[in-house]
């Protein structure tokens, strides 16, 4: 196991020899240095970098259980379910169960051992319940904000695109100012319009690599009457900040150096919540923005199937993403009887409001 990072530990760490790399007879497989170099650059292109990471500290941490219980090399892969199950015992109650799922995937019993775990997470590990932007919010976080000035452009034009999109924060903004790749994160030229059959017209915008979809997706939003418009939002943030073809898109300019800086996640939600604060709107999250879209949509009457569109979500993601936030989601639509019914009946058991 050499000393590498961790988003480059999945590719890099392999066993010395484990119960796999042996045939029928017990002998080496024919795999050559080649086959595993090719194995190595295949299986790198599968996830994005964040998830590398988590994925790459699961397996430091499995090692480092495992040199604390001298399990020899060739016992750690494949693992045994008794090894695994007494992996996941000494990770409860240091870690959430959502953690600990990102390290694992396995049996039934495995999984009910993930569920156990989580019981026991200590309070500090979980997070709480991310309240969803309204529509109204959105509103409001604009007169906090001067959009005529450019970290402010950028941060509308963003936060109206995540919106409107149901986009994840993440996939607009850059983790920090020397992590945007052009490969990897929206420029000003992934933006196009598009008009569909019936006349009407949408911004599409690329995303060249998206969690899950290393090959990139599309996201997409019409124009709306409402003052939170994406459009104009984003037509706003392109005259105020004059960006080149090749600069990240939701870049803003620097002063007094007039530099071009790629908006990063942490300065957005820092100045969302200053806005936030100004206009007396609660604490927000990244993930409000999408949650919050999720739910203006649904309170508009569009279908769940092509909200499931707009977000991308795939097979039953949906349904497991609506009942996660159901309890965020009830307040917003106890007026809605129709709404709460098909809620109810086809995706989530919403809780009472109290």
């Amino acid at each position: 196991r050499p000393h590498c990072l961790a988003n480059e530990r999945l590719v890099t760490w392999i066993p010395l020899q484990s119960a796999t790399d042996l045939g029928a007879l017990g002998r080496p497989r024919a795999v050559t240095e080649q086959d595993l170099e090719r194995i190595k650059a295949v299986t790198s292109r599968a996830w994005m970098d964040s998830t590398l990471q988590t994925y790459g500290t699961g397996l430091l941490t499995y090692h480092v259980f495992c040199d604390m219980k001298d399990v020899p090399e060739v016992d750690r892969a494949p693992a045994s379910e008794r090894l695994v199950l007494s992996f996941i015992a000494a990770l409860a109650g240091s870690y959430s169960a959502s953690a600990i799922e990102n390290y694992l995937a396995g049996s039934p019993r495995i999984k009910a051992a993930v569920a156990g775990a989580g019981q026991l997470a200590p309070e500090s590990s979980k997070k709480s319940k991310r309240e969803p932007v309204t529509l109204e919010a959105l509103e409001k976080l604009k007169g906090a904000l001067d959009i005529s000035k450019s970290l402010d452009a950028a941060v509308w034009a963003c936060a109206c695109v995540a919106f409107f999109s149901l986009a994840r924060l993440g996939e607009l903004t850059v983790k920090n100012q020397k992590a945007f790749r052009a490969d990897a994160n929206p420029t000003r030229s992934s933006v196009r319009e598009e008009e569909h059959r019936d006349g009407s017209r949408v911004t599409v915008i690329r995303i060249p690599r998206t969690k899950a979809s290393p090959e990139g997706e599309d996201i997409s939003f019409a124009r709306s009457n409402h003052s939170a418009d994406a459009y104009e939002a984003l037509q706003n943030h392109l005259r105020v900040n004059a960006l080149r073809s090749s600069c990240p898109l939701f870049a803003y300019r620097k002063q007094p150096s007039n530099a071009v800086v790629p908006l990063t996640k942490t300065a957005m939600m820092k100045r969302i919540k200053t806005a936030a604060a100004k206009v007396g709107i609660g604490d927000l999250a990244g993930h409000s923005f999408r949650i919050g879209g999720t739910l203006e949509y649904l309170l508009r009457g569009v279908s769940f199937e092509a909200v499931k569109a707009i977000g991308r979500w795939k097979s039953d993601a949906f349904t497991l993403y609506l009942r996660k936030h159901a309890q965020v989601l009830a307040p917003h639509i106890q007026d809605d009887a129709e709404l709460i019914r098909l809620l109810s009946k086809t995706v989530i058991q919403i809780p009472p409001v109290r």
